[in-house]
């Protein structure tokens, strides 16, 4: 009977919280606070099925195995930190002006609550990237006095000043058991809004919960009464293995008549540094993004991003009539009047130069959905960057430092302001000009001498702050890498074959080992190459958002791959092929593969750390469900022994895969309890985590449920579980959004 209710409720939990999550997108945050999350009821499920879970767990005299016991119990101790944190906590904002002082903030209800001290904001300020006005970080110096030492202030007996104390993304403020951190700013700089957490108790249980989850882990990993050794030997007798070799071709280069810019000139001319998405880059790096975005590729008819760019910029009327944009719905293509699926600038303005889907996008907005939303938008936002373009917001290329800040403007500016010397504005204004008559003219040396000009312009502005040339080269030819398709569709074709090989073939001979330990020892190079100049360029580890998310996971299953071959030999076909899968998302991000600055609550290693296990932990995932795939046909095939051997696997895969999960789940509550003041907020990212670490570790529980003893089972309910994996990964950045959709 105890058994079904802690199975019953434990779905029911499951259940409770994936509901939520879909409600949450609908009816909001504070609906399902309210009503789910923070209810009694809520509440009342976890506290029964831990009671329940405890009398089992003693029931079975399961406190004998310390291992298994540490863990459990540090569960139960985090839900009581949880409960008390729920009970005790209390938590709101403060709105401070510079130099006027407050002792009260006013909490959820809407109700003033007195602090114990009062809070006078003396200085806010932004912190940019180095010559950009991309924020780095808010920071808000406040200073404060209890009442201990307002009383001496009132008696003239206060000689010190107040104590200070600065608040920041990643950094909070404690003052006297209150914690205050960074929420947002007044537009005037004079004024913040901090969030207030006042928690004295359940932050504390519940780091002790961590600390025993993390002891329970290591004591889990070292016992010799798990099943992983049995499952490591059942799992270290070798299956078949294979990879083949691979191809390049290039792009041919097309004659359509077009006028092109110089190949040496728009190369050199790509090397210059502008400011775009809030980072000092190369010129190269605009043009790859415009040329991309227009067409789906880096390059068009042999042409390359800077002969396009640079070409369109000078011969604007000729290209304005290229077939370069790509526009696939029919519908769309309809509106536009064209045939087939490339359009050109052109095509888009009729014959008054009026744009051709402005009313079909009035349309949509007023929610007429005839046409399909994300098509139009799709075409809509590439004649948007096309008309950017023509305003130059592209092209900021000339620095003026005016105090600590940077301002950059974009050629032949007209309202520079007056503090620029007349010298300077005059350059700023004409050199464009100057270098576009060298190229119409054919002056290639001249040309070469204005663009020299421009870097020592820039260089005179800004100091030892621009790329030096070894970072430009960098990131020059990580744009050629990323604008290059064809080697994920080559890895994806090759480890589809071997994986198809590897399961129809009992034979495997050192050729065919070489040439997989080959391939997988290139793409893993290549992989290692992209995601090392990412780190060069951007300055932080490359974990950030989708597009290097997947990266990272590629690199991990390839890492697994290599490490693991001789005693998990059916990895080595696994692994390539689910890093192929992962690179093609990658590629698909569209504009996360862009390089852009951090937002400031991410400067914290923790989110690093946080998001490189949780990555390994889906990678462990990822390769239990393809083992689940292979086990169908063993068992289709009656093969026996492979079944076992595939099952011990897939059950040997399942202890990191799942204690990475936990700590890359408990590290992120640490790092949002440092950013945020709240270690858990049930974001749908983190419910959704929540949520795959409960369906996992289920089948940790074999003894007491009999379901897993049949390989079929345990297979079908490990395939079934990835679904969790994809949701928590993908539909929550796509579907249900968050704090956490960035990722």
């Amino acid at each position: 009977m105890n058994k079904k209710l802690i199975y019953t409720l434990y779905t029911l939990i499951i259940v409770c919280i994936g509901f939520a999550t879909v409600i949450e997108k609908y009816r909001g945050t504070g609906f399902v606070g309210e009503h789910i999350y923070g209810a009694w009821w809520f509440s009342a499920l976890w506290a029964v099925l831990t009671v329940a879970a405890c009398a089992y767990l003693f029931q079975q005299r399961l406190y004998k195995r310390v291992a298994v016991m540490l863990l459990h119990l540090s569960f139960v101790v985090i839900l009581i930190g949880a409960l008390t944190t729920h009970l005790l906590a209390s938590r709101g904002t403060v709105r401070l002006r510079k130099g006027i002082s407050v002792m009260a903030y006013v909490d959820k209800n809407g109700k003033y609550q007195p602090l114990p001290f009062s809070l006078t904001l003396k200085e806010f300020r932004i912190v940019n990237y180095p010559g950009t006005d991309a924020p780095l970080d808010y920071q808000s110096i406040i200073q404060s006095a209890g009442k201990d030492r307002a009383r001496q202030a009132s008696l003239a007996l206060a000689d010190e000043s107040p104590m200070e104390v600065v608040v920041s993304m990643n950094h909070i403020g404690l003052i006297e058991g209150y914690r205050l951190f960074q929420s947002s700013y007044d537009s005037d700089g004079q004024g913040v809004l901090l969030g207030v957490s006042h928690d004295p108790y359940g932050i504390a249980i519940t780091y002790i919960g961590y600390l025993l989850l993390l002891i329970g882990i290591i004591a889990t990993l070292l016992s010799r009464k798990t099943q992983m050794r049995p499952l490591y030997r059942k799992a270290m007798q070798p299956l078949a293995i294979l990879l083949p070799l691979a191809l390049y071709a290039s792009p041919l280069r097309a004659d359509n008549g077009v006028m092109v810019v110089d190949q040496d000139i728009a190369h050199r001319l790509g090397t210059i540094n502008v400011l775009y998405n809030n980072r000092i880059c190369p010129l190269n790096t605009v043009a790859t993004d415009f040329v991309t975005k227009l067409s789906g590729r880096a390059s068009w008819e042999g042409y390359s991003a800077d002969e396009i760019f640079t070409s369109w910029m000078i011969y604007y009327s000729p290209w304005e009539k290229q077939k370069i944009i790509r526009v696939k719905n029919r519908d769309v293509q309809q509106l536009l009047g064209i045939k087939g699926q490339w359009a050109s600038y052109s095509d888009f303005l009729n014959e008054y130069q009026e744009y051709k889907l402005k009313d079909a996008v009035e349309a949509l907005r007023n929610g007429d959905e005839s046409v399909n939303r994300k098509a139009l938008m799709d075409a809509d936002e590439k004649y948007h960057i096309i008309e950017m373009f023509y305003r130059g917001q592209f092209i900021r290329m000339f620095p003026y430092r005016s105090g600590e800040t940077f301002n950059w403007y974009t050629p032949g500016g007209q309202s520079l302001p007056r503090e620029i010397p007349v010298k300077e504005q005059f350059f700023i204004k004409q050199s464009m000009d100057y270098l576009t008559e060298s190229i119409v003219t054919g002056q290639r040396d001249r040309a070469f001498e204005i663009i020299a000009k421009i870097k020592l312009f820039q260089r005179e502005m800004t100091g030892d702050i621009l790329p030096d040339e070894s970072t430009v080269k960098a990131e020059i030819f990580y744009n050629t890498m990323r604008g290059q398709k064809w080697p994920v569709f080559l890895s994806l074709t090759l480890s589809l074959l071997l994986c198809i090989v590897m399961l129809t073939s009992t034979q495997k001979t050192r050729c065919l080992k070489a040439a997989a330990l080959l391939f997988v020892v290139l793409l893993t190079g290549y992989i290692t190459l992209l995601l090392g100049l990412r780190w060069w360029l951007s300055g932080h580890i490359p974990v950030s958002n989708g597009h290097e998310t997947m990266l990272f996971m590629a690199w991990v299953l390839l890492l697994l791959t290599l490490f693991l071959r001789h005693q998990f030999p059916i990895i080595s076909g696994f692994g390539p092929l689910i890093a192929s899968f992962c690179l093609l998302v990658a590629m698909l991000a569209g504009s996360d593969s862009q390089i852009t600055p951090l937002m400031p609550v991410l400067q914290s290693p923790l989110l690093s750390i946080h998001v490189m296990t949780v990555m390994c932990a889906y990678a462990l995932f990822a390769l239990q469900w393809l083992l689940g795939m292979q086990a169908f046909i063993l068992i289709r095939k009656k093969r026996e022994k492979e079944l076992e051997r595939v099952t011990a696997l897939s059950q040997l895969l399942l202890y990191p895969a799942v204690f990475l999960l936990t700590i890359g789940i408990f590290l992120g509550a640490v790092w949002a309890n440092i950013s945020w003041g709240n270690y858990w907020s049930w974001d749908p990212k983190e419910s959704w985590a929540l949520i795959t670490l409960m369906v996992y570790a289920v089948p940790f529980h074999k003894a007491s449920v009999g379901f897993f003893h049949k390989p079929l089972y345990y297979h079908l309910y490990m395939v079934s579980a990835f679904l969790a994996v994809i949701i928590t990964y993908f539909g929550v950045n796509y579907l249900l959004g968050g704090m956490h959709s960035y990722a």
